[in-house]
């Protein structure tokens, strides 16, 4: 737990950067439980909270600027290759197309 420790204080910006930025990106990593360690080294003072915000925002928003980027590249081959990696392959992509012809994209 002490070694845990001091790499979340040595680390701790870079690591919330990479660790939500794998999330977003969509690899299975739960990032809640390092948010909420890094807003309680943040209460005390260890980390800032700005800067910490800072870096989670920057990561899940540079994520989300990629998958953006490539949805409107490469469309519905993005789509096929998600929904092939999805618990339900074949009905991913009609559900998915059906309500971005009903709805758009918003």
């Amino acid at each position: 737990m002490h070694r845990t420790l001091e790499f979340l204080l040595h680390h701790g910006y870079a690591l919330l950067l990479g660790w939500v930025f794998a999330e977003q990106v969509g690899l299975p990593v739960p990032s809640m439980p390092l948010l909420l360690a890094a807003g309680a080294l943040a209460g005390t003072g260890h980390l800032s909270f700005f800067a910490s915000l800072f870096y989670v925002i920057l990561a899940a928003v540079t994520a989300d600027s990629i998958w953006y980027q490539l949805g409107r590249r490469e469309g519905i081959k993005i789509l096929k290759l998600l929904c092939k990696i999805s618990l339900e392959p074949d009905s991913c992509v009609r559900r998915t197309e059906g309500v971005f012809s009903k709805q758009g994209a918003r």
